[in-house]
């Protein structure tokens, strides 16, 4: 027979901030092209100026694409999680004193020990701000 273990609580889905739909298309669209692009140079005009810049536009796009998939926000139960230029951090959100943010800059998480934490561009700033600040007093004990 099965042990008993309570009731089942789910922990409630992270909030998640991604760079715009719209922006990753047309970053996939300019990275495909590029590399088409350096593909028919070198096809029809062999290995020159133009087919070695479009390579290297290729793979320069290509990188900035993965990058836009990658970089998010996440806000979950109890951390801040920040992914931005392929990498992760983590803020515990008994850490977080508050959340600023000016119009023409970033989101901006201030730690209680002095520290900016400041979050990618991934999408409307003020909404993001007012998300991470009801987070905040939602899940402070």
């Amino acid at each position: 027979m099965a042990a008993d273990l309570g009731p089942k609580t789910a922990s409630p889905p992270a909030r998640v901030f991604r760079t715009p739909r719209w922006l990753r298309w047309w970053l996939g669209i300019a990275s495909v092209g590029t590399a088409l692009g350096a593909a028919f140079a070198v096809r029809f005009e062999g290995v020159g100026w133009l087919a070695i810049g479009l390579a290297a536009f290729s793979g320069v796009s290509w990188v900035g694409m993965l990058d836009a998939l990658l970089t998010r926000v996440e806000l979950r139960e109890d951390v801040l999680v920040v992914f931005r230029n392929f990498r992760r951090r983590i803020v515990p959100r008994g850490q977080i004193d508050r959340v600023t943010w000016a119009a023409g800059g970033p989101v901006s998480v201030r730690l209680q020990s002095g520290d900016w934490v400041h979050l990618p561009d991934v999408g409307n700033n003020q909404s993001r701000a007012n998300s991470i600040r009801a987070w905040i007093r939602a899940t402070r004990p």
